[in-house]
This record gives structure tokens, sequence and C-alpha cells, in this order.
């Protein structure tokens, strides 16, 4: 799992964000050890590097910051972190024996 510090969330356009060239090495990452890799936002969203690839668009380019190009993928497309991950599982209690 990944939390990806070349992304973003934007409240205003609910449409995260995530820079290319991150989303490409992580397909290569991903074919060549066979491991899965997710991307996991603030609001446990959760994307795999495929889903940002199919689902998102080309930002538009922006003169501020790096400058670097990214993905813009609308949290409708999406899964939720309980339904990649399941839900938590606590433990049973443990009692006293004594």
């Amino acid at each position: 799992m990944i939390d990806c510090k070349s992304s973003m969330t934007s409240r205003a356009t609910h449409r995260h964000a995530i820079e290319s060239a991150a989303v490409r090495a992580h397909l290569q990452l991903v074919a060549w050890t066979v491991l899965p890799l997710y991307y996991v936002f603030d609001s446990l969203d959760v994307l795999t590097p495929y889903d940002a690839l199919t689902a998102g668009q080309t930002g538009p380019h922006s003169i501020t910051g790096s400058g670097a190009p990214y993905l813009l993928v609308p949290t409708t497309r999406c899964r939720t972190f309980d339904s990649t991950f399941g839900s938590r599982r606590l433990p049973p209690v443990v009692r006293d024996a004594a």
C-alpha cells in the first residue's frame, strides 16, 4: 500500500490528482514484482495504478510547483477502503482464567 505523496484531493471538484510519472513507475513496479499496489487517500478512497490510468484524465499543465503532469481521477471511480481490504476485525476479548 502506498500513501502517495505525489497526489492530492480536491474537495471542490471531487477528484484525486496523481502525478503521471508516479502512475507509470508504479505500473512497472507491479508488473515486475507481481505485488499489489494501492493509493490510499485521506478520505480512505482506494485506487490502483491501473485504475488511475484508465479512469483518469490528464490535468491542465501548471506553471506553479514542479509543473509535472498529473492525472485527475473522479472520487466516484474509487473503491472504499473496507471493500478493498475488508472491515477491521478486532481480536476476541481474552477473559482472565483465574
